[in-house]
């Protein structure tokens, strides 16, 4: 609930400043707080920081974003709510991470002068809960200022559905479905299967090949599991899951490349 403030007060002036909290999980063990720009007009900066940054293995992370002059609690809301999902897609394709949805966990107000108390309003933090601990990705300068260069340039992205759709692939906990996904960012990205397939071989040489059934053409060993998946009912589906699971992550990594090159 907000405190009282005097008459005298010109509440049609706008907050000095103001700020919204969001709290995240990510596998990401970085010990320092980021700071990044964002291109819009009132966020005067958005910082990424780790909850317990001394523990690698712990997820917790929190996204403050600073407001420049704000006229209302629900301008602060809507400001974060504009710009969080394209934030999170972001952070997704650079880390090559899941990162879960955010959850406000704060918000507030610089109060205006002549009023005695800030505005200010906290929520509780959401409840976590895990089963065992994994590691966290450490990432590189390079890493965090690819961060930083992305989201500045972030209002002038091109193809952010792909870039969600990226994000969507990586937070699935099946590995089918994340990698028909992937394969499906790379079919829009490129328009048809032959292209995927020189595609994926100019990117990855190495990638193994094999003829169609049906063309007697080769293809790349992903098109071929695509293609087991969709319409080929003479494999059974356990074989193609497991060498699904055993090249997913090259094929994340095709996927990631394609996405930013465009």
């Amino acid at each position: 609930m907000f405190p009282t403030m005097s008459n005298q007060v010109n509440h049609s002036s706008p907050y000095p400043a103001g700020y919204i909290r969001y709290a995240f999980e990510m596998h990401v063990a970085y010990d320092k707080v980021i700071p990044c720009k964002i291109p819009h007009p009132k966020v005067n900066e958005l910082v990424f920081e780790k909850v317990n940054p001394a523990d690698q293995f712990d997820p917790k992370w929190l996204m403050t974003i600073h407001l420049t002059e704000i006229y209302s609690i629900e301008e602060v809301k809507e400001i974060g709510n504009t710009i969080m999902d394209d934030v999170v897609d972001t952070l997704a394709l650079i880390l090559n991470a899941k990162v879960s949805e955010m959850k406000v966990v704060g918000y507030g107000v610089t109060p205006r002068p002549g009023e005695g108390a800030t505005a200010h309003l906290l929520v509780p933090s959401p409840n976590f809960s895990a089963t065992g601990k994994t590691g966290g990705f450490k990432p590189s300068t390079d890493n965090i200022r690819e961060i930083q260069d992305a989201l500045l340039r972030m209002s002038g992205l091109k193809h952010k559905n792909l870039i969600r759709l990226f994000r969507y692939a990586i937070n699935d906990s099946h590995p089918v479905v994340q990698f028909m996904i992937l394969y499906l960012i790379l079919y829009e990205i490129q328009g048809n299967q032959s292209e995927v397939d020189r595609y994926i071989l100019k990117v990855a040489p190495t990638t193994p090949q094999s003829s169609s059934p049906h063309t007697k053409n080769l293809e790349s060993i992903y098109t071929r599991l695509r293609n087991e998946i969709t319409h080929r009912t003479n494999i059974r589906p356990e074989t193609t899951m497991a060498e699904i699971i055993n090249h997913l992550d090259k094929f994340k990594r095709i996927v990631r490349i394609a996405i930013k090159s465009i």
